[in-house]
């Protein structure tokens, strides 16, 4: 693959499809990394699925690893799916480091896989829709891709006292682009209860 077909600079694969793009935002989210291994954690199989998809179709020479666990706060086992693969791992690691260019296209996929990995949808009250990050630098970047694709779409707040970020969209935005992100996102499908 040459770096040229790549528009994100990297050797090890390059984002091309909406699936790639809601996997990169679903990593950036909950991704797992240690030295030389890269994967997702999350106790949703259904998650757990569509990464280990995307881990076979960008590196099906790669062996899929999971591991599964539990801590004494966890009601539910939660898996982690990994492959061992440095160059993978350092093309991956870069997005957490980097401004990130998302495609217009491809800016719901993307933003739906925060939301699966982070985000909380509360249709009960009057918070709406939300995504939690553990930096500033984090939230930060996506509030700056939110406000390019829709202004004034959203607000972000800093919780001290938890350590974290909070970007909260604006109803008006919402009602909007729902729609499309729920073409993609598993937490914003309508309820089936």
């Amino acid at each position: 693959m040459s770096n040229r077909d790549n528009t994100e600079g990297s050797t090890a694969f390059s984002l091309k499809t909406s699936s790639d793009y809601y996997s990169l935002g679903l990593w950036l989210a909950d991704g797992y990394w240690r030295t030389g291994s890269v994967g997702l954690t999350s106790i949703s199989q259904e998650l757990i699925k569509r990464f280990s998809d995307f881990l076979i179709r960008i590196r099906p020479d790669r062996q899929l690893k999971y591991r599964t666990y539990s801590t004494g706060k966890r009601k539910h086992t939660a898996v982690c799916v990994y492959v061992n693969d440095s160059l993978l791992t350092n093309s991956l690691m870069s997005f957490k480091k980097k401004s990130l260019i998302i495609p217009r296209v491809f800016f719901p996929a993307y933003l739906a896989g925060r939301i699966d990995g982070d985000g909380h949808w509360d249709q009960k009250h009057r918070t709406g829709l939300r995504i939690a990050y553990g930096s500033e630098f984090d939230a930060r970047r996506d509030l700056d891709l939110l406000l390019a694709y829709g202004v004034n779409s959203a607000s972000l707040y800093k919780y001290t006292r938890a350590g974290t970020w909070v970007i909260y969209f604006r109803k008006k935005f919402l009602r909007k682009i729902l729609p499309k992100l729920q073409v993609y996102s598993i937490k914003l499908l309508p309820r089936r209860d």
